[in-house]
This record gives C-alpha cells, sequence and structure tokens, in this order.
C-alpha cells in the first residue's frame, strides 16, 4: 500500500507492501523474569506487513488479556501469485491465521465456501459495541448477501480533480450526481486548447495510454459491473460500452496532454499551471486534499466519477481489510482483538511517526494512510490538517519516489474543506475490489478495441462472456 508521511518539509514518500501468509494455532510456555506463563494461547494474524497500528493493538491487547498471545505473521517473499496460492491452499484445507488481512484476494470466494466468520453478527450480539462510531455506509457497502464477513480500519475514495478556474472560464457546469462518459467527453472537448501541430497547449488530461487510462478511471476494478452475489456481469451495458468510446475518443481526438507524466508531482504541477484540467485519483487524507488545493491555487474541486454501469456509484477501496477464519478454535476472542483495532486509541495510532508498512518516517514527521474508520480517530485527522495548514509558514515540499518534486504555496484548510471531503464519504456505498483475473480478460479483450480491428459493443460482449465464464467456476 502506499505511505506518506510529512515532515517539517512535508516529504511524502510513496512505498508499495507485499502480502502475508500464516500459520495455525499453538500453544507455548513464554517466561517473563521469574514467572512463567504457562499454556498461553496464539492468535495468528497474516498481513502484508506489520504495521504501527497493529503492532501497539497486539500490545494492548495483550496487557488485557494476558492468557493470549497476538503472533503477527508476514509474507517475507516478493512473489505474490505464490503467497495468494499457499494462503489459498491454507484456507481451503480448514487451516490458516485466526485473522487473516484480505485486502486484494478474492475474499469472495472464500465467503462462498463458508470460510469466514460472520462479523455482523459478532458485532449484533455484542453489547458494547457501538455501531454509532463508525462509518456504516462503509461497512454496508462491504456486506455480501446481508451479511459482513470483512472488516476495514482505513478507506481512501476515488475522485475526478478538477480545475474549477477553468471549468468557469468555459462556462462549464457540472452536476456529478448523475453525468455520463459522453458528458465528461463534451466537457473534455471544450477544454482542450490545440495548438497548430495539434500536440495541444491545454488538455483534458495528461499524457496516457488508452489501456492505462481505463485502469485510471476504474482504479483497476469493475465492480460496478459484476454483481458479486449472484455471480453475474453486465459489461454489456451501456455504461460500460460509453466508458470504452470514451477512452478511445482521448487518444483519437488528442485531448490528452502527452507533455505532462501521470506521476502525481507532474500531474499537480501540470494542473496548477492550466496544463490540464482534470485526473481521476484516490483521496486518502485530509493531506492530500491540502497538497491538491495548495497546487491548484485554491480552485481545486472534486467530482464524482462519471456513471458507469451504475448510475450513483460512490466507489471507496481499502488496504487495511481483515476477515476471522471460521475454523479458528478462538473466534470470539479475536473479536476482542479486533474491537482494539477500531478503538479510538488505537484508530488514532494513525497519525503516529510510523506509517501502515511498520517502517519509521521522518524525525517528528506524521505517517498518512487512509480515513480512518473511526469517527473519533477521523475528526482528530481533520483538526490536525487544519492546524497544521494554518502554521504553516514554508513553502510544501512535495516528493514522490524519484526524480519529481515540487515547492507548493501552502493553502489554508478549512472547517469547510473537510465538511466537504465528508460529504464525500457519507455517500460512498461501492468497493472497488480489483481482481487481477478478470482485469486480464478486460486487457486481452480491449486491446483489438483500441487498435480498432473491433467495435465497442463486440468487445463488450466478449468481455462479458469470459468474466461470466470465470465467476462461475
Amino acid at each position: 500500500m502506499y505511505k506518506k508521511t510529512i515532515s517539517l518539509l512535508l516529504v511524502i514518500i510513496f512505498a508499495m507492501g507485499l502480502s502475508a501468509c500464516g500459520r495455525g494455532n499453538e500453544k507455548v510456555s513464554q517466561e517473563n523474569g521469574d514467572n512463567t506463563v504457562q499454556d498461553q494461547k496464539v492468535i495468528t494474524v497474516s498481513v502484508p506487513a506489520s504495521n504501527r497500528q497493529l503492532e501497539i493493538a497486539a500490545s494492548k491487547f495483550q496487557k488485557e488479556h494476558p492468557e493470549y498471545r497476538i503472533d503477527i505473521q508476514t509474507y517475507p517473499s516478493s512473489d505474490y501469485e505464490t503467497y495468494v496460492k499457499n494462503l489459498n491452499t491454507q484456507i481451503m484445507s480448514g487451516k490458516g491465521a485466526d485473522i487473516i488481512s484480505v485486502a486484494g484476494l478474492p475474499f469472495e470466494n472464500y465467503i462462498d465456501r463458508n470460510i469466514l466468520a460472520d462479523i455482523g453478527d459478532l458485532m449484533a450480539k455484542d453489547s458494547s459495541f457501538d455501531m454509532s462510531k463508525y462509518y456504516t455506509n462503509i461497512f454496508d457497502a462491504l456486506k455480501s448477501n446481508g451479511s459482513l464477513y470483512v472488516l476495514p480500519t482505513s478507506f481512501t475514495f476515488n475522485v475526478l480533480m478538477a480545475n474549477q478556474e477553468i471549468l468557469d472560464k468555459e462556462a462549464i457546469e457540472i452536476d456529478d450526481s448523475k453525468w455520463t462518459w459522453n458528458d465528461f467527453k463534451l466537457a473534455s472537448e471544450k477544454v482542450t486548447q490545440k495548438d497548430g501541430a495539434g500536440a495541444g497547449n491545454r488538455a483534458a488530461l495528461p499524457g496516457v495510454s488508452s489501456m492505462d487510462m481505463l485502469n485510471l478511471f476504474t482504479g483497476g476494478s469493475y465492480s460496478n459491473y459484476i454483481d458479486a452475489d449472484n455471480k453475474k456481469a453486465s459489461f454489456t451495458s451501456e455504461g460500460f460500452i460509453d466508458l470504452l468510446n470514451t477512452v478511445k475518443a482521448f487518444g483519437d481526438e488528442t485531448l490528452v496532454n502527452s507533455n505532462v507524466q501521470t506521476d502525481m508531482v507532474s500531474v499537480l504541477e501540470a494542473a496548477g499551471r492550466g496544463s490540464i484540467v482534470f485526473y481521476p485519483c484516490n483521496i486518502d487524507d485530509y493531506f492530500m486534499y491540502w497538497f491538491m488545493k495548495s497546487a491548484l491555487n485554491d480552485h481545486l474541486s472534486l467530482y464524482n466519477i462519471p456513471s458507469a454501469g451504475n448510475s450513483g456509484s460512490r466507489t471507496f477501496t481499502t488496504n487495511s481489510l481483515y476477515a476471522i477464519n471460521k475454523n479458528s478454535k478462538y473466534t470470539e476472542i479475536t473479536w476482542e482483538f479486533l474491537k482494539v483495532l477500531l478503538s479510538d486509541e488505537i484508530q488514532s495510532q494513525a497519525l503516529q511517526e510510523e506509517g501502515a508498512q511498520g517502517k519509521p518516517g521522518a524525525s517528528g514527521g506524521i505517517a498518512l494512510g487512509g480515513f480512518p474508520i473511526n469517527r473519533t480517530a477521523q475528526q482528530q485527522k481533520a483538526q490536525l490538517a487544519i492546524d497544521i495548514s494554518k502554521d504553516m509558514k514554508m513553502n510544501i515540499r512535495l516528493k514522490l519516489d524519484g526524480p519529481g518534486e515540487i515547492s507548493l504555496s501552502p493553502a489554508a484548510m478549512t472547517q469547510a474543506d473537510i465538511d466537504y471531503i465528508d460529504k464525500f464519504i457519507s455517500e460512498l456505498n461501492t468497493y472497488a475490489n480489483a481482481d487481477p483475473n478478470i482485469d486480464k480478460i478486460i486487457r486481452d479483450e480491449a486491446k483489438a478495441f483500441f487498435n480498432g480491428d473491433k467495435s465497442a459493443e463486440v468487445t463488450a460482449e466478449l468481455i462479458q462472456r469470459r468474466v461470466n465464464t470465470y465467476l462461475g467456476e
């Protein structure tokens, strides 16, 4: 997952984590000075990589429940496919860790095979659990046939960043509650200014291939076109066909600026000087919004992604998603540990120096890794963004992995900004789970369409057949 760390100069570092595999339960004898805790029960937690939040939660839980020990297990190899294969083998055979990180995994298959415990049922039976403390719309979106089997501790959401100053100058009004891909294409044509060579000194989007653009707009997820409960696809829908035609039109009609790369530093720099107008992005923190607002000189607007197959869909994703192995001997006590992860104290740890990968940030830094699912922790994070923006007396220096770097004059974050973002959060209703197998099918079939060898309708039909076959396996 991505990690960002703000230091005195607010340097942002993105890092990619791997995944983890787990072992079964065991009992141990642990010596502590002159005392020995006999037959201490071990709860195993399989995660992509350990992190500060998880480790503090484990420490807190063990103090409250000394008869248990939390064993955080990580996957040491970079061979992700091998990890998934081994984890699937363990889980399907009735083994595996007690708690499993299922972000990026085909957890719907585990649900179908009755492998995961019903966390929603554990919540309902627990009189001490206050559902109102959390973003229940996120929980609801992750339910399968009315039951909740996976538990997010944080989330991010997908939007379209826009330079509102340019939209206003071109008299473009956007109603993102119902706009379509064709509406977006028409707006893009209006804001694009082409020079004599046709390359364009202002375009709707940065330079990107059609296939990569399709991935940008979907985030690699096609949840809007799949009924997971009934295992049916809807890629022949008007929304998906419009999406294919829109993406192809951007390349054919030079609505992209080939001089602008798609790393975030280049995007923000180009958007700030008006070379591009739109960019689909993932908002994972109030600070990310602050950087964008600063780059666009207070002319930032966020719009929902145009409708694609499911009008009104507001998508989010998460890199922190847990499930309880139904074969665990400690189902109820594992729920107690997950409650610690959801607590005000632990959720607030996301603000501390170490980030989601468990690696230290810059001295005095603040790690950012998504919006907390806990409302109290979220409010703390919002206030921190306001306070830091008010106290910032120097330029923000934004740097990613690679050579890119930009210096930004900091804009002020206000409660109005927080309310603006929170409105987006309150409307999130669709989990954008990325299935690499479906993504491969779409890439395989869309190639001929983008090359001009097949129509969008034929391409959609081929994708529909292959995905339905895959879902039925």
